[in-house]
């Protein structure tokens, strides 16, 4: 039976011929799945409220030999030497803290692949229009892409393209946060009813620097019920929801603050996400990007990070610092935003490329895979992992086709990237696809962030 827009197909035959298998000869077939899936950055707003999920048994991994983090009450500072002028209040610890700031490259890049015509037309015949650019910007450039897809119990027979190189996630690094804040609920050290102001979680955004994430969160909070009109606030569990349903950069960046860095890295390890890069909050990387105190060239201040990327890390932080505390470095960041005519895109792609946090296809495919057989701390905390990353059930159709299916997805400028598990009706053992593009093409980028979301597509 074929679905609307979800296909069996062979894309793993076509990817035994065209790439190199670092484990086993490829299976038969994978599971692709997009049922109209808005991106978390570009999603309409559902007018329903999100059904219920009920989520199916599974078993239970068995625990990793490092403890569950523990969020600490309160961090020591790092002071930065030199401390900028802009801000002399206090500091958190820079990213950082245990995670390299900056990838390793690979030795082991595939770089061009060769793949067999006949396979290439069946495979085509089988995908929606959609989703065959991205067919396309593989076989042209898979030195950009990482992918790792199997069926749990199988992972030697899936398939894997760039699966051990370090790719920028973008949003994909919110599991990490997610999961850091399920342990430390599970653990009583926060708690999910504590309601949390929208005041304060404005101090966290950064206008016009999310295609709308954040207020779309907050209107769909607010058409939901999640957000009560009197006292304007929604739950600590509904800023955890914001931040993977509608990946509000705002929300992660609260969560991240709250939990400190040194825990954020310290789950990351603990997630067994061994090639992990030091994850900062969005907010301190896009003022490290840009902001209204520089006076030089972003393009050159970029190069200076990556050369120097303790300076980044440090840095970056005390902006962020300074746009959460000060109200007057925060409104007059806002003023120069509202009012700057471009500039700075071209310093992005190296900046993002370079220094937001990197992981690999394989490792995250293996935390997909986590999350989806309750292998978190507890039962608990893997219950309510699921409830938030479970989110497409509330559409009809993903209910028809799925038992249960988690996603997360990431957009920055030349990057997107996107993890599901799914469970088929009727099947025990769930599915796992992340798939990372990297220094995407301009247009490609737009179109598909925006248009044909061809990467979730294929």
């Amino acid at each position: 039976m074929k679905y609307p827009r979800v296909f069996f197909v062979f894309f793993l035959s076509w990817l035994s011929m065209a790439c190199q298998q670092p484990v086993s000869p490829v299976g038969e077939m994978a599971v692709v799945v997009a049922e109209d899936m808005p991106t978390a950055e570009d999603a309409p707003i559902s007018e329903d409220a999100p059904t219920a999920v009920f989520l199916s048994p599974t078993p239970t991994l068995a625990p990793t030999a490092r403890a569950t983090p523990r969020v600490v009450a309160t961090e020591t500072a790092v002071s930065a030497t030199p401390t900028p002028i802009f801000f002399s209040g206090s500091a958190s610890p820079a990213c950082g803290q245990i995670l390299p700031q900056l990838a390793n490259p690979s030795p082991n890049l595939t770089t061009a692949v060769t793949a067999d015509p006949e396979a290439i037309a069946e495979l085509r015949a089988l995908l929606p229009a959609a989703a065959q650019t991205a067919l396309d910007q593989i076989i042209a450039q898979p030195q950009n892409v990482g992918l790792a897809y199997y069926r749990m119990g199988q992972e030697n027979s899936g398939a894997y393209l760039n699966a051990d190189v370090q790719m920028p996630l973008a949003s994909v690094v919110k599991l990490i946060t997610l999961a850091a804040y399920v342990e430390a609920v599970a653990a009583g050290q926060l708690n999910p009813l504590e309601r949390v102001g929208v005041d304060m979680l404005d101090r966290y955004y950064l206008p016009n620097s999310d295609l709308g994430a954040h207020p779309r969160a907050l209107e769909d909070a607010a058409a939901n019920g999640r957000l009560d009109p009197l006292t304007n606030t929604v739950a600590l569990n509904d800023v955890a929801w914001m931040m993977i349903r509608h990946s509000s950069n705002a929300a992660s960046d609260y969560l991240h603050m709250r939990l400190g860095q040194t825990t954020i890295e310290e789950t990351a390890l603990w997630l067994n996400l061994t090639q992990q890069t030091a994850p900062c909050p969005f907010l301190a990387q896009f003022l490290a990007l840009n902001n209204h105190t520089r006076s030089g060239d972003s393009a050159a201040i970029v190069q200076q990070y990556i050369a120097d990327p303790a300076s980044y890390a440090s840095e970056a932080m005390l902006l962020a610092n300074a746009y959460i505390q000060d109200a007057a470095f925060r409104a007059d960041e806002i003023s120069w935003r509202s009012s700057r005519q471009g500039g700075g895109f071209g310093a992005s792609r190296p900046f993002y490329e370079n220094l937001n946090a990197a992981g690999t296809a394989r490792e995250y495919a293996a935390l997909m895979g986590r999350f989806s057989q309750n292998g978190l701390g507890s039962g608990e905390s893997s219950y309510q992992a699921r409830l938030i990353l479970e989110w497409p059930m509330q559409f009809a159709n993903n209910q028809a086709l799925f038992s249960n299916l988690g996603y997360k997805n990431g957009s920055l400028p030349g990057i997107l990237t996107v993890a599901y598990y799914a469970y088929p009706t009727g099947e025990s053992d769930p599915v796992i696809v992340t798939l990372f593009f990297r220094d995407l093409p301009n247009d490609v980028y737009r179109s598909w962030r925006s248009d044909t979301l061809a990467h979730d597509e294929l």
